[in-house]
Protein backbone atom coordinates (compact mmCIF):
# COMPACT_ATOMS: atom_id res chain seq x y z
CA UNK A 1 0.00 0.00 0.00
CA UNK A 2 1.67 3.47 -1.11
CA UNK A 3 2.42 5.49 1.90
CA UNK A 4 0.31 8.42 1.60
CA UNK A 5 3.13 10.87 3.84
CA UNK A 6 6.16 9.57 1.07
CA UNK A 7 3.85 10.64 -1.32
CA UNK A 8 3.22 14.05 -0.43
CA UNK A 9 6.42 14.63 0.03
CA UNK A 10 7.94 12.76 -3.02
CA UNK A 11 7.90 15.73 -5.16
CA UNK A 12 9.99 18.14 -3.14
CA UNK A 13 13.15 15.21 -3.27
CA UNK A 14 12.66 14.63 -6.60
CA UNK A 15 12.26 18.31 -7.82
CA UNK A 16 14.82 19.39 -5.31
CA UNK A 17 16.64 21.39 -7.75
CA UNK A 18 13.95 23.44 -9.22
CA UNK A 19 12.77 24.45 -5.89
CA UNK A 20 16.27 25.62 -5.08
CA UNK A 21 16.46 27.23 -8.41
CA UNK A 22 13.24 29.17 -7.75
CA UNK A 23 14.32 30.46 -4.60
CA UNK A 24 17.34 31.52 -5.60
CA UNK A 25 15.66 33.33 -8.23
CA UNK A 26 13.63 35.09 -6.24
CA UNK A 27 16.47 36.48 -4.12
CA UNK A 28 18.66 37.38 -7.23
CA UNK A 29 15.21 39.85 -8.66
CA UNK A 30 14.67 41.21 -4.81
CA UNK A 31 18.12 42.48 -4.21
CA UNK A 32 19.79 42.60 -7.43
CA UNK A 33 21.75 45.98 -7.97
CA UNK A 34 21.12 46.86 -3.59
CA UNK A 35 24.41 47.25 -1.80
CA UNK A 36 23.34 45.64 1.37
CA UNK A 37 21.40 43.32 -0.56
CA UNK A 38 20.10 40.62 1.84
CA UNK A 39 19.95 42.47 5.19
CA UNK A 40 17.67 44.80 3.67
CA UNK A 41 14.91 42.10 4.85
CA UNK A 42 15.97 43.50 8.41
CA UNK A 43 15.10 47.10 7.91
CA UNK A 44 11.06 46.82 7.82
CA UNK A 45 11.08 44.85 11.19
CA UNK A 46 13.49 46.96 12.56
CA UNK A 47 11.85 49.74 12.00
CA UNK A 48 8.68 48.75 13.39
CA UNK A 49 10.57 47.40 16.42
CA UNK A 50 11.97 50.63 17.13
CA UNK A 51 8.98 52.51 16.85
CA UNK A 52 6.78 50.53 18.82
CA UNK A 53 9.20 50.12 21.66
CA UNK A 54 9.04 54.22 21.54
CA UNK A 55 5.46 54.33 21.43
CA UNK A 56 4.58 51.83 23.81
CA UNK A 57 7.40 52.17 26.61
CA UNK A 58 7.42 56.14 26.37
CA UNK A 59 4.35 57.33 24.91
CA UNK A 60 1.56 54.34 26.16
CA UNK A 61 3.54 53.68 28.68
CA UNK A 62 3.50 49.27 28.58
CA UNK A 63 3.50 47.78 31.87
CA UNK A 64 4.97 44.40 30.54
CA UNK A 65 8.74 43.80 32.00
CA UNK A 66 11.80 43.93 29.19
CA UNK A 67 9.55 44.90 26.57
CA UNK A 68 11.87 45.62 23.99
CA UNK A 69 12.22 41.41 23.71
CA UNK A 70 8.53 40.92 24.17
CA UNK A 71 7.97 43.08 20.97
CA UNK A 72 10.99 41.61 19.28
CA UNK A 73 9.61 38.18 19.27
CA UNK A 74 6.19 39.07 18.37
CA UNK A 75 7.02 40.88 15.31
CA UNK A 76 9.25 39.15 13.99
CA UNK A 77 7.08 35.75 14.21
CA UNK A 78 4.48 37.99 12.74
CA UNK A 79 6.31 39.27 9.84
CA UNK A 80 7.27 35.41 8.80
CA UNK A 81 3.64 35.11 8.41
CA UNK A 82 2.83 38.28 6.79
CA UNK A 83 5.16 38.01 4.60
CA UNK A 84 5.26 34.73 3.09
CA UNK A 85 1.18 34.56 3.43
CA UNK A 86 1.45 37.98 1.06
CA UNK A 87 4.16 36.97 -1.36
CA UNK A 88 2.19 33.32 -2.26
CA UNK A 89 -0.68 34.99 -3.55
CA UNK A 90 1.12 35.94 -6.28
CA UNK A 91 3.95 33.29 -6.31
CA UNK A 92 1.48 31.08 -9.28
CA UNK A 93 0.62 34.06 -11.29
CA UNK A 94 3.83 35.25 -11.17
CA UNK A 95 5.02 32.10 -12.39
CA UNK A 96 2.96 31.33 -15.42
CA UNK A 97 5.29 31.29 -17.74
CA UNK A 98 7.18 28.67 -16.67
CA UNK A 99 4.60 26.88 -15.61
CA UNK A 100 2.48 26.81 -19.16
CA UNK A 101 5.92 25.68 -20.34
CA UNK A 102 7.01 22.73 -18.48
CA UNK A 103 4.91 20.10 -16.63
CA UNK A 104 5.95 20.28 -12.60
CA UNK A 105 4.19 19.87 -9.35
CA UNK A 106 2.76 23.12 -9.24
CA UNK A 107 2.88 22.81 -5.49
CA UNK A 108 6.16 23.44 -5.50
CA UNK A 109 5.44 27.40 -7.13
CA UNK A 110 3.82 28.24 -3.30
CA UNK A 111 6.21 25.80 -1.70
CA UNK A 112 9.35 27.83 -2.74
CA UNK A 113 7.78 31.19 -2.31
CA UNK A 114 7.46 29.94 1.16
CA UNK A 115 11.04 28.59 1.60
CA UNK A 116 11.97 32.67 -0.17
CA UNK A 117 10.49 34.01 2.83
CA UNK A 118 11.78 31.56 5.52
CA UNK A 119 15.59 31.84 3.97
CA UNK A 120 15.49 35.82 4.62
CA UNK A 121 13.65 35.45 8.05
CA UNK A 122 16.06 33.07 9.13
CA UNK A 123 18.67 35.67 8.97
CA UNK A 124 16.30 37.90 11.75
CA UNK A 125 16.06 35.01 13.55
CA UNK A 126 20.24 34.78 13.73
CA UNK A 127 20.38 37.78 14.40
CA UNK A 128 17.75 37.31 17.57
CA UNK A 129 19.68 34.46 18.72
CA UNK A 130 22.83 36.61 19.05
CA UNK A 131 21.05 39.26 20.48
CA UNK A 132 18.80 37.11 22.93
CA UNK A 133 20.76 37.42 26.08
CA UNK A 134 21.56 41.10 26.06
CA UNK A 135 17.62 41.59 25.86
CA UNK A 136 17.05 39.70 28.93
CA UNK A 137 16.16 36.78 26.77
CA UNK A 138 16.52 33.25 29.79
CA UNK A 139 17.77 30.15 28.30
CA UNK A 140 15.91 27.03 29.41
CA UNK A 141 15.16 23.48 28.57
CA UNK A 142 11.92 23.95 26.97
CA UNK A 143 13.63 26.12 24.42
CA UNK A 144 14.00 22.89 22.57
CA UNK A 145 10.76 22.55 21.54
CA UNK A 146 11.22 26.08 19.83
CA UNK A 147 11.76 24.35 16.46
CA UNK A 148 8.08 21.55 16.57
CA UNK A 149 6.54 25.01 17.88
CA UNK A 150 8.09 26.68 14.95
CA UNK A 151 7.40 23.82 12.65
CA UNK A 152 3.85 23.63 13.19
CA UNK A 153 3.73 27.68 12.47
CA UNK A 154 5.19 27.10 9.33
CA UNK A 155 3.41 24.32 8.08
CA UNK A 156 -0.17 26.20 9.17
CA UNK A 157 1.58 29.65 6.97
CA UNK A 158 1.84 27.04 4.29
CA UNK A 159 -1.67 25.84 4.25
CA UNK A 160 -3.28 29.49 4.14
CA UNK A 161 -0.83 29.87 1.02
CA UNK A 162 -1.30 27.27 -0.89
CA UNK A 163 -4.74 28.53 -0.74
CA UNK A 164 -4.30 31.38 -1.74
CA UNK A 165 -1.86 31.25 -4.00
CA UNK A 166 -4.99 28.85 -6.23
CA UNK A 167 -7.34 31.73 -5.78
CA UNK A 168 -5.63 34.49 -6.79
CA UNK A 169 -5.39 33.28 -9.98
CA UNK A 170 -9.03 33.21 -10.13
CA UNK A 171 -9.99 36.35 -7.92
CA UNK A 172 -6.92 39.08 -9.06
CA UNK A 173 -7.84 41.63 -6.53
CA UNK A 174 -7.29 39.15 -3.69
CA UNK A 175 -3.83 40.12 -2.86
CA UNK A 176 -4.83 43.63 -2.33
CA UNK A 177 -7.79 42.45 0.52
CA UNK A 178 -5.16 40.16 1.69
CA UNK A 179 -2.96 43.07 2.57
CA UNK A 180 -4.99 45.13 3.68
CA UNK A 181 -6.71 41.88 6.27
CA UNK A 182 -2.62 41.42 7.11
CA UNK A 183 -2.40 45.06 8.48
CA UNK A 184 -5.93 44.61 10.62
CA UNK A 185 -4.13 41.11 11.48
CA UNK A 186 -1.33 42.37 13.05
CA UNK A 187 -3.48 44.26 16.13
CA UNK A 188 -5.55 41.30 16.24
CA UNK A 189 -3.04 39.02 18.03
CA UNK A 190 -0.93 39.50 20.75
CA UNK A 191 2.23 40.87 19.27
CA UNK A 192 2.25 44.62 20.74
CA UNK A 193 0.19 44.22 23.45
CA UNK A 194 -0.40 41.59 26.71
CA UNK A 195 -3.98 39.98 25.69
CA UNK A 196 -4.50 39.86 29.74
CA UNK A 197 -5.11 43.49 29.42
CA UNK A 198 -7.76 43.12 27.37
CA UNK A 199 -11.44 42.86 28.72
CA UNK A 200 -14.38 40.88 27.19
CA UNK A 201 -15.71 40.99 24.50
CA UNK A 202 -12.25 41.68 23.07
CA UNK A 203 -10.65 38.91 25.35
CA UNK A 204 -12.83 36.52 23.70
CA UNK A 205 -12.41 37.85 20.15
CA UNK A 206 -8.69 38.03 20.05
CA UNK A 207 -8.73 34.54 21.92
CA UNK A 208 -9.93 32.71 18.64
CA UNK A 209 -7.49 34.59 16.38
CA UNK A 210 -5.24 31.31 15.63
CA UNK A 211 -2.38 33.65 15.57
CA UNK A 212 -3.14 34.42 19.26
CA UNK A 213 -2.20 30.99 20.15
CA UNK A 214 0.95 30.92 18.09
CA UNK A 215 1.99 34.25 19.46
CA UNK A 216 1.46 33.17 23.18
CA UNK A 217 3.03 29.89 22.03
CA UNK A 218 6.56 32.01 21.28
CA UNK A 219 6.06 34.09 23.77
CA UNK A 220 6.05 31.99 26.64
CA UNK A 221 9.04 30.21 25.00
CA UNK A 222 11.07 33.13 24.26
CA UNK A 223 10.06 35.83 26.54
CA UNK A 224 8.84 34.19 29.45
CA UNK A 225 11.06 31.59 29.55
CA UNK A 226 8.58 28.94 30.96
CA UNK A 227 7.03 25.94 28.82
CA UNK A 228 4.02 26.51 27.14
CA UNK A 229 0.88 25.57 28.08
CA UNK A 230 -0.67 22.35 26.74
CA UNK A 231 -3.63 23.55 25.48
CA UNK A 232 -2.24 26.38 23.47
CA UNK A 233 0.06 23.73 21.89
CA UNK A 234 -2.75 21.46 21.15
CA UNK A 235 -5.36 24.25 19.70
CA UNK A 236 -2.08 25.18 17.49
CA UNK A 237 -1.59 21.91 16.37
CA UNK A 238 -5.56 21.52 15.59
CA UNK A 239 -5.52 25.00 13.81
CA UNK A 240 -2.27 23.75 11.25
CA UNK A 241 -3.94 20.50 10.93
CA UNK A 242 -7.03 22.26 9.19
CA UNK A 243 -5.03 24.86 7.16
CA UNK A 244 -2.91 22.48 5.64
CA UNK A 245 -5.52 19.98 5.03
CA UNK A 246 -8.31 22.97 3.70
CA UNK A 247 -4.63 24.11 1.44
CA UNK A 248 -3.80 21.21 -0.14
CA UNK A 249 -7.40 19.91 -0.82
CA UNK A 250 -8.24 23.48 -2.21
CA UNK A 251 -4.34 23.26 -4.04
CA UNK A 252 -5.45 20.36 -5.66
CA UNK A 253 -8.99 21.01 -7.53
CA UNK A 254 -8.28 24.35 -8.68
CA UNK A 255 -4.16 22.85 -10.14
CA UNK A 256 -6.09 20.72 -12.62
CA UNK A 257 -7.45 23.75 -14.50
CA UNK A 258 -4.08 25.86 -13.58
CA UNK A 259 -2.88 26.34 -17.17
CA UNK A 260 -6.36 27.24 -18.74
CA UNK A 261 -7.06 29.63 -15.88
CA UNK A 262 -2.97 31.52 -15.90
Amino acid sequence: MPNPIAATFRPYWQYRDLVRNLVIKDLKVRYQGAVLGFFWSLGNPLALILLYDFVFTHVFRSDLPNYILYLVVGVLHYNLFSQAVSQSCESLTSASGLIQKIYFPRILVPTSSLLFTLVLWVVAILILVVLYPFLGGIYHWGLLLYPLILGLYVAFIWGIALAFSVLQVEFRDLKHLVDIALMFGFWSAPIVYDINVLKPPFLEIISMNPLTQFMDLFHALLYAGTLPALNHVLIASAWTLGAVSVGMVLFRRKARHLVEDL
